[in-house]
């Protein structure tokens, strides 16, 4: 679990996709460079952030690390949004969550969808994807960044019956309706999703 959010980055082509009617002619390639600047910084900045708290947590065993995720990790990420600034949101989700604070809406939904059908399609996981949506009455880029699962991940996110009693009774006790467990090396794990307000572009 150490390298759980560090190395999970995933490699392949840049995958550059519109959502809500947006047609690739209708984003200048400043804009998108921009909106990939932003997503790249912030989406790096947030792994290094809980990647640090959980190598310390790991010193003490994987029960400690369990605590970062379930008792930090919110605070953590509004800590980077407050970093950020200029309105920025970050959200980790996934369609297999575990902490229910994270199950995707339904923009979310159409980018996890986005990855997974490149996924069955036996295509190289896209880079990135990016939606405009409105919110609020506000105009928002969100940007997407896929995670898969890598092999320390498995500690906490691999099959159940190759996981510690002790970290399955305590992962149950934290996580009742818990979905992000059974996973395999390799798989597509979830995203994090920077959404960024259109002014912060200027």
């Amino acid at each position: 679990m150490k390298k759980i959010l560090l190395t999970a980055v995933a490699v392949g082509i840049t995958g550059f996709l519109y959502s809500c009617g947006v047609k690739t002619a209708d984003m200048s390639p400043e804009k998108k460079a921009k909106i990939e600047e932003i997503g790249e910084t912030a989406s790096k900045k947030l792994l290094k952030t809980l990647k640090g708290e959980l190598i310390e947590a790991l010193k003490r065993g994987p029960l400690h690390a369990i605590d970062v995720c379930s008792k930090k990790a919110i605070d953590l990420t509004k800590q980077v949004e407050q970093e950020l600034n200029r309105g920025i949101k970050i959200k980790r989700t996934s369609f297999k969550y575990r902490n229910p604070k994270n199950a995707p809406d339904e923009y979310e939904k159409d980018a996890l969808a986005y990855f997974e059908k490149a996924i069955k399609e036996k295509k190289p996981l896209p880079k990135f994807y990016i939606q405009k949506v409105k919110e609020n009455g506000k105009t928002y880029y969100r940007y997407y960044k896929p995670l898969k699962v890598m092999p320390v991940c498995l500690t906490c996110h691999g099959k159940l019956q190759n996981m510690d009693p002790k970290l399955q009774t305590k992962l149950l006790k934290l996580y009742p309706q818990d979905k992000a467990v059974n996973y395999e090396e390799g798989d597509f794990r979830g995203v994090i999703r920077v959404s960024i307000p259109e002014d912060a572009l200027k």
